[in-house]
């Protein structure tokens, strides 16, 4: 009888649709809530933010936790603040997929952030005490993104919109009015391609029946104010209304010095990517990052937080052991912004790229800056680092690589060629933290780790890790 009441007194695990009072304690990597159900099973909150009670719908149950959503607010945190932006979507966020911490304060951000890091490299790398230090921040963590893509969709009663994905879905886009991380003027001319856009009746592009004409707009600014501006459509149509559409930018928006137009009948979500025309000026723009002058090109790849970009590559070079004759390899190198800083103190640097516009840039980068003791390599890392390796052993190697971390054989390479210094700049701390695990056991310590805020509002967490080769 004893066992049959425990049974029915046994709290019953939540299901897809139930509803849940759930109070947030904590933030997970990613950015949502993190709360305990009846059960006591984790729930991850997307909307909250510690000190939140909130009324929650479970939206998927996993074996060790489930994924809810915060539809409303039983008691608000009292660390919460009113959201700049009012495409936030309200009490619990959850509206345009852009910024999830609006609601949160900045300085408990950077603090979230900072511990997500260092609980990423005890927990997965078993690191004890790790060597994190302060975060860098900004002071005014508003209007800094210097690059974005925006997405054409259906908006309300059939009109055209144009802004971001909305929040868990890869084809619903809200339509964006003005957005905080970007400077103003930028948003202005988003908001003139819509309405030229719509205007003409042109519809967008559908992307479950793939079928519909405009895709996307993908704006970038440099640090002196020129813009190059790329509207992707899904087919050639667009043809008939670019001259128009280059004439209106340029009566409006006299800073575009690139105006691009891309054809992409692909599958893929990629924005920039197809046959390229140019309507009018030139194919790219120029930036300047800590002192080098950067030629970017539509396609490549260039850090969108300026005035953090030149704080991290700074940390790198700072740290970088080198007094004049050293090798040095910069691994995922992009338009090989670090490896030209490495070539200041060393004396040959190799950069190692797969992205073949990076790689052209790179070049022409190399050669606007006058540096003669850096040569790009252009392929995937995995498969030439390997044999670059036994050409010339490096004595440093930096590497950015992407959010799911060093290649396998990279990691191989770099620790057989025993390199007296890794230096690692990382967008995922769950990934710096397993790689840390593969280096730590080649003979290497981790000695500092330096956050640094790339991306406000968000939960993107950037950070700069140091290894050392010990000695023998």
């Amino acid at each position: 009888m004893e066992e049959s009441e425990n049974k029915q007194t046994k709290a019953r695990r939540p299901k897809t649709g139930d509803k849940l009072t759930l109070k947030i304690d904590s933030l997970a990597f990613g950015g949502s809530g993190v709360a305990r159900a009846d059960d006591g099973i984790v729930a991850f909150v997307r909307g909250g933010v510690p000190g939140d009670v909130v009324e929650a719908t479970v939206t998927r149950r996993k074996r060790g936790y489930i994924e809810t959503r915060a539809d409303s607010l039983v008691s608000a945190s009292p660390d919460r603040v009113e959201p700049r932006c009012a495409h936030f979507g309200g009490p619990t966020g959850g509206l345009c997929g852009g910024c999830v911490w609006q609601n949160y304060p900045y300085h408990l951000q950077l603090e979230w952030k900072r511990r997500q890091v260092s609980d990423c490299l005890e927990r997965i790398a078993r690191v004890p005490n790790p060597p994190v230090e302060p975060i860098i921040g900004m002071e005014c963590p508003w209007e800094y993104r210097n690059k974005m893509e925006y997405t054409f969709g259906d908006g309300a009663g059939g009109s055209l919109s144009l802004g971001m994905h909305r929040a868990g879905f890869f084809d619903r886009v809200v339509n964006v009015d003005r957005c905080h991380l970007q400077a103003p003027r930028l948003c202005e001319l988003r908001n003139m391609t819509r309405a030229f856009a719509s205007a003409r009746g042109l519809t967008h592009h559908w992307a479950r029946r793939h079928e519909g004409l405009m895709r996307n707009l993908v704006v970038r600014a440099s640090s002196k104010g020129d813009v190059m501006a790329c509207v992707v459509t899904h087919t050639g149509d667009f043809d008939k209304y670019s001259r128009e559409y280059a004439d209106a930018v340029a009566s409006g928006f006299p800073e575009v010095k690139s105006l691009l137009w891309r054809i992409n009948d692909s599958l893929s979500g990629i924005a920039v990517s197809g046959e390229e025309r140019v309507l009018s000026g030139e194919n790219h723009i120029i930036d300047e990052v800590c002192g080098l002058k950067l030629k970017i090109s539509a396609a490549s790849f260039a850090q969108t937080n300026h005035a953090q970009s030149e704080k991290l590559y700074r940390l790198l070079i700072d740290n970088a052991e080198t007094s004049g004759g050293e090798t040095a390899y910069d691994i995922y190198s992009g338009m090989a912004p670090i490896a030209m800083l490495l070539a200041g103190r060393a004396g040959r640097v190799i950069g190692i790229e797969s992205n073949p516009d990076a790689v052209a840039d790179g070049r022409e980068n190399i050669r606007l800056n006058g540096f003669s003791n850096v040569e790009m390599v252009e392929g995937e890392a995995e498969k030439v680092i390997a044999e670059q390796c036994a050409q010339a052993p490096p004595d440093i190697v930096s590497v950015d690589p992407p959010r799911v971390g060093m290649h396998p054989k990279v990691l191989k390479a770099v620790a057989e060629a025993r390199p007296r210094q890794v230096l690692y700049i990382s967008c995922n701390p769950s990934t710096l933290a397993r790689d840390a695990v593969e280096l730590i056991e080649a003979g290497y310590s981790l000695e500092r780790v330096i956050p640094v805020d790339m991306f406000p509002h968000t939960a993107h967490i950037e950070a700069f890790a140091r290894f050392d080769l010990r000695p023998r």
